[in-house]
């Protein structure tokens, strides 16, 4: 916990990530871990999930999840020391046609291509806006950050 500014490893990593691991917990608290790709929108990860998914209806139901972003093999070839950002969300769930529902739509689309126009069309995929309450950032050994939902929200709007 040196005293380097640790916002610009932080807005790296979500700006060069493309996806990132969900953890959701379901009604009898056991925790699932899944992989969804997503885009910064009105400071908040934008992505676009199955109602035929287990942690969509985690998410639905407004239960804790998290998320995390890890540097890949190529950054770091030590897995003990690569940089990684786990970020405690809350789901705010966004009506099919609403403007901030447009508004990820047409961010991951931008960012991940015409799949997402695909999927669009498909009645069970919902826009979900994932909101930063907090999060915690290791970049190597003796090197965490605590950061919080304002600076984590700031890093997103400028993406």
């Amino acid at each position: 916990m040196d005293g380097e500014d640790p916002r610009p490893e932080a807005g790296r990593l979500i700006s060069a990530k493309r996806w990132l691991a969900l953890g959701t917990v379901d009604q009898s608290g056991i925790p699932s871990v899944s992989y969804v790709p997503f885009a910064s929108v009105d400071g908040a990860f934008g992505v676009v999930v199955s109602r035929l998914a287990a942690h969509t209806a985690n998410l639905l139901a407004r239960r804790p999840a998290s998320l995390l972003l890890v540097d890949d093999d190529a950054e770091q070839p030590d897995a003990y020391a690569r940089a990684r950002f786990t970020i405690g969300v809350t789901a705010q769930t966004n009506a099919p046609g609403s403007a901030r529902a447009s508004a990820i739509w047409s961010a991951l689309e931008s960012r991940h291509g015409a799949t997402v126009r695909t999927l669009r069309a498909l009645p069970d995929f919902q826009a979900i806006s994932l909101e930063p309450v907090s999060g915690r950032l290791v970049l190597g050994f003796a090197s965490a950050h605590d950061l919080g939902a304002d600076a984590i929200v700031e890093l997103l709007r400028v993406r």
